[in-house]
């Protein structure tokens, strides 16, 4: 009863050493998928979280710094805007919390103070550590995105329609935003902006005529590139260009492939066990109402208002 067994050692060691073989190969990425890990990234694919590395929060600025001057601000001479004479009266109106004309945010009137919706251009120039991320989801139709401060979200239609006839607009906080490819360069086009928002956090102002083109383009997988240039005869003399944003990847931050800046890179391992950049919080709102009571406890009284408001 024995025999056959051993009689089929031979083929059994023959299977082995076939299955081993296999077993190994099997371990082993095919060639296809690296191919496919390694392909170029697709120009006209802008989803993704990415992070702002550039270092300005307005909405254009030069960096002026001479040698020598220190680290810091130090030395930065801040870009003039093209004001007309209404677009300055209206900027002297504004009372911001930062940059050269800083007021104590108790006597500013700042629309991120009361939980007003921040709008578009300013959601894209990102206005603290935590606001310098945002997503991008794209579809058939429409090309989402997301912002981190206030929790906002915002669509930029890529069907073919055409933009509304300005009479007809109701003013919204981020516009109405039609996209389309030129090449590998993502343009938006948007009008009908409510002129209750700001620009940026230095308090530059528009009216409810402004147009606004963006310029997006993937230069590499961990790269985006933003450009925009503002239209607003009543208030600037001239079309008004940003500067360059330039935004990493999520990806690139955590993997150290990028220079991310300062608690932007920081991560930390949620309950999942996926690692995240730390300033990336689902549950990230501003409710009036809890930002009312922050007002009364703490930033009115830090500025020396006692008037109760």
């Amino acid at each position: 009863m024995r025999k056959p067994f051993i009689t089929s050692i031979p083929a059994l060691s023959l299977a082995l050493t076939f299955y081993s073989a296999a077993l190994a190969q099997n371990t082993q990425a095919p060639p296809a998928a690296k191919a496919v890990g390694n392909a170029a990234i697709d120009p006209h694919d802008l989803s993704g979280v990415w992070l702002r590395v550039s270092p300005f929060q307005t909405f254009s600025n030069v960096d002026n710094r001479q040698p020598g001057l220190g680290g810091g601000n130090r030395g930065l001479v801040f870009q003039e805007a093209p004001l007309t004479p209404a677009g300055k009266t209206a900027y002297e109106k504004n009372k911001p919390g930062y940059g050269p004309r800083a007021t104590p945010p108790a006597f500013g009137n700042d629309p991120m103070g009361t939980c007003d919706p921040l709008g578009i251009p300013r959601l894209l120039n990102t206005e603290y550590a935590s606001g310098r991320s945002f997503e991008i989801v794209q579809n058939k139709d429409r090309t989402f995105e997301f912002f981190l401060p206030r929790h906002g979200w915002r669509e930029i239609w890529t069907d073919g329609r055409q933009l509304p006839k300005t009479p007809d607009l109701e003013p919204l906080w981020d516009g109405y935003s039609l996209g389309h490819w030129n090449g590998n360069t993502f343009v938006v086009d948007s009008i009908g902006f409510d002129d209750r928002t700001w620009l940026d956090k230095f308090g530059y102002p528009h009216t409810d005529k402004m147009t606004l083109q963006e310029r997006y383009r993937r230069l590499d997988r961990d790269t985006l590139e933003l450009t925009m240039t503002l239209t607003d005869p009543e208030y600037y003399t001239k079309p008004w260009v940003s500067d360059t944003k330039i935004f990493k990847t999520n990806e690139a931050c955590i993997a150290g492939r990028a220079k991310c800046i300062g608690d932007v890179a920081s991560i930390v391992e949620f309950p999942t066990g996926e690692s995240k950049v730390k300033n990336w919080d689902e549950q990230n709102y501003c409710a009036p109402s809890e930002e009312y009571k922050f007002n009364q406890r703490v930033r009115n009284p830090a500025g020396g208002r006692t008037d109760g408001q």
